[in-house]
């Protein structure tokens, strides 16, 4: 069966592109869920070395040997039945031959509602998010797949989509935990992502996190820096970000009370970290959420 690309996507020359270091970036526009299959997939979208405003989860079903596609600029080899995820403007290089499977593409904020919490850990715990699919788990990606694949080409409900697509992450990250102890991994920067979890409410200081790791706090962003790629202070925005936008898209608190909750002393101060970080105040954001799942 042949799977086709969403309308938005169908448009891809006409996709909004804009440059940061001389890469170019694919926009999803207005849309939230768009997939294809990667042997019948647009060209344009493999196309170069690029980068993404939205999430792109790649399944290799299958791929002939000695394939690798490059993220970061670092290769990785493809294995039959090997998920990718994406994250929003990493860069990205891949062709299509010889190579099948299946493409999500899903905007940043339906995914960061669907999955939330669990994503941004498992995403501060390693670099790239990758996992095989064993031989007998295939049955449940594949049964997901078509639901997913009816809905999105039917009558495309966010929420229906949302129950599906989060089933899907949820057996990813399941796989993941388990193959986990295969990895290296530095102890403390698991310890710092757990801490943050915990804390970012009320701690938004690094020397707060370097003190848990007897640490200076100029040793742990450098260490942040080299692991993650990012400052304390980023990832503890992150975090905050990720909690704002989980609590304004519910719609069952005010954004004063979400402000409080999130440890701002003043509203205005909430609004103004929000808009710096999204672009959005909050009741903009929150009104671009009422509309996809109107």
């Amino acid at each position: 069966m042949k799977y086709q690309i969403t309308h938005s996507l169908q448009q891809s020359h006409d996709t909004k592109i804009s440059r940061n270091a001389d890469l170019p970036l694919h926009d999803m526009g207005q849309d939230f869920f768009a997939m294809e299959t990667i042997q019948d997939g647009n060209d344009y979208h493999f196309n170069g070395t690029h980068r993404h405003d939205f999430y792109e989860l790649l399944w290799f079903t299958d791929a002939t040997p000695r394939q690798a596609h490059f993220i970061d600029f670092i290769k990785y080899p493809i294995h039959p039945n090997q998920l990718f995820l994406l994250l929003p403007d990493q860069v990205h290089s891949i062709e299509k031959k010889d190579k099948t499977g299946f493409l999500f593409a899903i905007s940043k904020d339906f995914f960061e509602r669907l999955i939330g919490k669990d994503i941004f850990t498992l995403f501060y715990y390693t670099v790239n998010f990758s996992v095989l699919i064993p031989d007998s788990q295939l049955h449940i990606f594949q049964t997901l797949l078509k639901l997913i694949k009816v809905e999105s080409d039917g009558a495309k409900r966010p929420a229906i989509l949302e129950s599906y697509l989060r089933s899907w992450f949820l057996h990813c990250i399941e796989l993941q935990k388990a193959g986990r102890f295969e990895e290296k991994r530095d102890i403390r920067m698991q310890f710092l992502i757990e801490s943050i979890d915990r804390h970012f409410k009320e701690e938004r200081n690094a020397g707060f996190y370097a003190h848990e790791l007897s640490l200076s706090a100029k040793r742990l962003n450098e260490l942040s820096k080299d692991y993650f790629g990012k400052t304390i202070n980023q990832i503890i925005n992150d975090r905050l970000i990720l909690a704002a936008k989980r609590e304004i898209s519910s719609c069952e608190k005010s954004i004063k009370e979400i402000s409080y909750e999130l440890g701002f002393s003043e509203p205005s101060y909430f609004t103004r970290f929000f808009g710096k970080q999204t672009g959005y105040t909050p009741e903009k954001f929150r009104e671009r959420m009422s509309n996809i799942f109107q």
